[in-house]
């Protein structure tokens, strides 16, 4: 009886023994996918552990909590906001946790954001010094020429490696994307007979016009600031001076909707010179591909919602219903 128990003892204990050296130093899985997660402060090793395996981080939570008491770690693991990768080693995986400093940072850029705006962004998350960004969209050697950039940068969620970031390297990844994006409409731009540029500048409006992402309403927007267009009307678009401004929340003065700028669509006719922001997909797919509609002029009531109008006097109208 005594010899079994020994067998079992020896047993289990090469099993797990095995167990452990299996994974000691194995990725966790083949997969490059990222994870993002949070440690609170104050979490226990036994909550982080259960955290992890719960993030498909650790493959098995016994063999982790043997390495960590082996390697004395269980009062090492730091809080924070944490974006890794699934095919990490325990040495690896803890390596971060105890930085409390994530692999990679998330980015999220807001469809509509302008290049100055993704600068606060950038600061906000300790990635730059004020400005760098747009000192960088100004003047650094990007490998491709274009005449402006704004419009060009496409909003999405990024992940970012934190000790390697640079505002170039940023900036040429978000114009790929962006290239990668169009793509799907270069027939559809083709076919309008309209430039990419200007298309990416409508789409800009468009997503500064537009209020939530209700796609019809973008395309009929598309509409008008088309016919507009062709039609030598001025568009009359309050969002081209407010990029000029740089001031996207106070309120607007006559003294600046008279100047006469190239951003001043209710002045000069045209486009402004270049996108008032960087669009996203639904946007530009608004602007290649408008609803044919009557209408020359919209607003939007106190509620949000957008009234259109097909000539001036029932524009006024919407201003007296719906405005005042």
């Amino acid at each position: 009886m005594k010899k079994y128990l020994l067998l079992v003892i020896v047993l289990a204990g090469l099993y797990f023994a095995g167990r452990v050296l299996y994974f000691w130093d194995r990725p966790n899985s083949e997969e490059g996918t990222r994870v993002s997660f949070t440690i609170t402060p104050g979490t226990s090793f036994t909550r982080i552990k259960t955290l992890l395996e719960e993030k498909n981080l650790i493959a098995d939570p016994f063999s982790f909590e043997v390495y960590a008491r082996y390697h004395k770690l269980r009062s090492k693991l730091q809080a924070g906001d944490y974006v890794v990768q699934k095919n990490l080693t325990f040495a690896e995986l803890v390596e971060v946790l105890q930085s409390g400093k994530s692999q990679e940072i998330r980015i999220t850029i807001p469809e509509g954001s302008t290049i100055a705006q993704i600068d606060e962004i950038l600061v906000r998350k300790s990635l730059i010094e004020a400005g760098d960004f747009i000192d960088c969209a100004n003047t650094c050697d990007l490998g491709f020429q274009i005449e402006a950039l704004e419009g060009y940068l496409f909003p999405s969620t990024y992940y970012e490696s934190v000790q390697n970031f640079s505002s170039k390297k940023f900036i040429q990844r978000l114009y790929n994307t962006f290239q990668q994006q169009i793509e799907a409409l270069r027939d559809d731009i083709a076919a309008s007979g309209r430039s990419l540029n200007d298309t990416v500048i409508v789409a800009s409006m468009i997503e500064r016009e537009a209020f939530g992402s209700n796609m019809e309403e973008k395309q009929e927007i598309a509409d008008v600031i088309w016919k507009r267009l062709d039609e030598g009307i001025a568009l009359g678009i309050d969002a081209t001076t407010r990029y000029e401004l740089n001031d996207w929340k106070n309120p607007l003065y006559a003294e600046d909707l008279e100047k006469n700028t190239p951003y001043n669509t209710r002045r000069k006719l045209g486009l402004p010179p270049t996108a008032i922001s960087n669009p996203g997909l639904d946007s530009l797919t608004a602007a290649a591909n408008p609803v044919e509609t009557d209408y020359y002029y919209y607003l939007h009531d106190s509620s949000g919602n957008i009234r259109f109008a097909t000539d001036l006097t029932g524009h006024n109208q919407n201003k007296r219903d719906y405005l005042y």
